[in-house]
């Protein structure tokens, strides 16, 4: 969710950096266009009302074009901003959990990555890492890997498990001497069909997103009432919320976006 507001944010400055230069572009050509309209007119000995009339509708035209254009939101934007409406649907059904007396923590942040953590949850069963995934079709494996849809995971599922193995890094970190613990990561599919409903692919589960509550719940108790009051204390801090300002962008933002995305469905 705060990775897309960023993400759209980065576009929109981007955008507003070009923006005197796309209203020259703009009426200059519409300037053109009126124009060009004018002098057909004359060759044609059109009527001087008729003619003016036409050159501004030219004009109109063509600034209607040039603005649609510009203020038109990308498809990389929009694909994220599907993903962020899949987050947000599962945050809502994770939210469940804090009536269980489970901490549920979202858009989270970790030292060694620009990347966010979608949601974290601290029970009684233990630390889980969700990600939302938001590919439409049925989860399927095959000898080429693991997809959803026409999407494949490869990718995603080592992201998911390289997030889980940084967050358990970063709370042994923070924690006491003696303490063991292994963050349990969660692909969750917002919109894609799981069979069987439960799937475990390179030590990340892969589960509906309306069924990762009832599955933290049924998984056992592992931690004490003390020792989740400390984990939740150590991961506010070392995982602090994340941050949606950045840095202005060096190069074009939206080659930047498109580079993101092309990555991302690797």
């Amino acid at each position: 969710m705060a990775e897309y507001r960023r993400r759209r944010a980065l576009y929109v400055a981007e955008r507003d950096d070009r923006r005197v230069r796309a209203a020259i572009i703009a009426g200059s050509a519409a300037l053109g266009a009126a124009l060009v309209v004018v002098l057909i007119g004359i060759s044609l000995h059109g009527a001087a009302a008729v003619l003016v009339r036409s050159g501004v509708a030219a004009a109109l035209l063509v600034l209607v074009v040039a603005a649609t254009r510009f203020f038109r939101i990308p498809p990389e934007i929009e694909a994220w901003r599907r993903d962020a409406g899949a987050e947000r649907r599962t945050a809502r059904v994770l939210d469940r959990l804090n009536r269980a007396g489970y901490t549920v923590l979202h858009d989270r942040s970790t030292a060694d990555s620009a990347g966010n953590i979608d949601h974290l949850i601290i029970g009684a069963s233990g630390v889980w890492v969700i990600e939302t995934d938001a590919h439409r079709g049925p989860v399927r494996s095959s000898g080429g890997g693991v997809w959803a849809g026409k999407a494949p995971l490869r990718a995603r599922l080592g992201l998911v498990a390289w997030t889980g193995e940084q967050v358990s890094g970063a709370l042994l970190a923070e924690l006491p001497d003696g303490w063991q613990l292994q963050a349990q990561t969660v692909l969750a599919f917002a919109r894609a069909d799981v069979p069987g409903g439960l799937a475990l692919v390179d030590g990340v589960l892969l589960l509906p997103a309306a069924g990762v509550a009832e599955y933290v719940l049924s998984a056992g108790v592992v931690l004490r009432p003390l020792d989740v009051a400390m984990l939740v204390d150590v991961a506010q801090r070392a995982l602090p919320a994340y941050e949606v300002a950045g840095p202005p962008p060096t190069w074009s933002a939206l080659a930047k976006l498109r580079g993101l995305r092309r990555r991302e469905q690797l």
